[in-house]
């Protein structure tokens, strides 16, 4: 019979035999995990099997519910009573850092993981010359939902096919393009790169080029993806929108096709059926008539030692248990998490799952890792975005060149930490 335990948020409830729920940011004897509330029965499991399977381990584990997202806000009430193991999306790295909130692992450690999961993961936790993160999940990030009864397959390989499906049919392709996480994707593909350097927590520098040229080229990768982005926000098909327009269109029945990330797999396939397909970002012609690919953000998550443990070898243990390929393969059984492990996300029942393997061939082929971002990334980018969706495409791509060199400056002098 499957045991079921009940958990409140923030709450304390003691579980015999087993695990006790801690209150997030009440410490206990003995180690206390927190983790997404979704997962609370299966990471209640995890730890269960980790008790077994390390029986000099007497002592209660508790379990406390944080969101991954939440992972730097709850630790900066008191990271010295936080969790000694805490899930974290990995953009949160540098801040926990200046709290002193993550443990590195050991050298050896970060060798097994780089054979062992994508290395896009195991990067995503890397700070300076360190490794502070036991990667978990490689799925977050943003690809292709179509309709296959609007846009064929050959079609979803291109901008310009998924377009022309779209318009034909009469239907939508919602894209929100003025969004700062989507503004520079094709910026990124372009070739653009824009590199914050960290000396601990403390912001060094920002490198960004996205108002040089490549080598030989007539425009700028900001021009480049900038001019991409105004095209494809000002087509008569696309709407610029979230996951409500999404429902909204699928409702409607004007569904075409839309750019989203996993969390809206399940409710695009209930809506679409038999024609639900999703695919990789599809390729665009620039403005140069070269053909280039579209780049989305690789946004990990990751299990993080606090700084402050009193347990801190038992600590890394159980972190790397719950991030290990066992674990990985049960998260993925019980919750749909989408695999960092190469050997759970090879697996067939994991590459059938539409939504979560288009995300992680995404993040192998065609994705720049969501590091830690100066504030001011953000607001330059959503004002790039905005300012794509006005532009005028008869203007001059001087005009745009200006736009281009206008955020660039204002990003070079970012002075801030990212802010959570």
């Amino acid at each position: 019979m499957k045991k079921f335990l009940s958990f409140v948020l923030c709450g304390a409830l003691a579980v015999t035999g087993v695990v006790s729920l801690a209150a997030c940011g009440e410490k206990k004897p003995g180690l206390t995990v927190w983790g997404p509330s979704a997962q609370q029965e299966s990471l209640t499991q995890m730890i269960a099997a980790f008790k077994e399977a390390n029986p000099d381990i007497t002592y209660d584990i508790a379990v406390g519910v944080c969101a991954e997202g939440d992972g730097y806000s709850m630790m900066s009430n008191d990271p010295q009573s936080g969790a000694d193991v805490f899930a974290f999306a990995n953009d949160q790295l540098v801040n926990l850092y200046s709290i002193g909130a993550l443990s590195p692992l050991a050298p050896s450690t970060v060798t097994a993981l780089k054979a062992s999961d994508d290395l896009t993961a195991v990067e995503s936790g890397k700070l300076g010359d360190n490794y502070y993160g036991y990667p978990y999940a490689a799925d977050n990030g943003f690809f292709l939902y179509y309709d296959s009864s609007v846009v064929s397959a050959e079609q979803a390989k291109t901008v310009d096919g998924v377009i022309e499906a779209c318009k034909a049919a009469g239907k939508s392709f919602i894209f929100e393009g003025t969004n700062s996480w989507y503004a520079l994707s094709f910026a990124y593909g372009a070739g653009g790169k824009y590199t914050p350097t960290y000396d601990g927590a403390t912001l060094k520098s920002v490198e960004v080029n996205f108002d040089q040229k490549p080598d030989g080229g007539q425009y700028s990768y900001g021009q480049l993806g900038g001019f991409q982005l105004a095209e494809i926000l000002q087509e008569s098909c696309t709407k610029v929108g979230d996951d409500t327009l999404i429902d909204n269109e699928l409702t409607s029945g004007t569904f075409g096709a839309c750019i989203r990330g996993t969390w809206k797999g399940d409710a695009i396939k209930n809506a679409l059926g038999e024609h639900y397909a999703a695919t990789v970002l599809p390729t665009w012609v620039g403005i140069d008539g070269e053909t280039y690919k579209w780049y989305s953000f690789a946004g990990c998550k990751l299990f993080g030692v606090n700084g402050y443990s009193k347990h801190p070898e038992d600590a890394h243990k159980l972190a790397a248990f719950l991030s290990s390929e066992k674990m990985q393969d049960k998260r993925f059984d019980d919750n749909a998490i989408g695999p960092s492990n190469k050997k759970v996300a090879a697996q067939e029942k994991v590459q059938k799952n539409v939504a979560v393997s288009t995300m992680m061939k995404q993040i192998s082929t065609a994705s720049v890792i969501q590091v830690s971002m100066p504030s001011n990334y953000w607001s330059e980018a959503d004002a790039f975005g905005q300012a794509m969706n006005k532009f005028d495409l008869n203007d001059t791509a001087e005009s745009l060149q200006e736009l281009v060199v206008q955020m660039v400056t204002a990003m070079k002098a970012a002075t801030s930490t990212p802010a959570q």
